[in-house]
């Protein structure tokens, strides 16, 4: 889903995802319509995976692992 992002790009989805979720009652959103906490947690995944020097390409276990 984000393999079309950079890092840099990635993370500030990541900022603005969580800035909107942490105000989503000034801005008068449904934090649950839009799913905002969901969309914080994959992001950070994402990028916790590619951190992760071990991580294979794609985020799959490599064979019989």
């Amino acid at each position: 889903m984000f393999d079309a992002l950079s890092n840099g790009a990635l993370r500030a989805a990541q900022d603005a995802a969580r800035l909107l979720y942490d105000n989503h009652q000034a801005l008068g959103l449904d934090p649950q319509a839009i799913k905002l906490d969901t969309l914080v947690a994959d992001i950070g995944v994402e990028l916790e995976h590619r951190a992760d020097p071990e991580a294979p390409p794609g985020g799959k276990p490599p064979p019989g692992g």
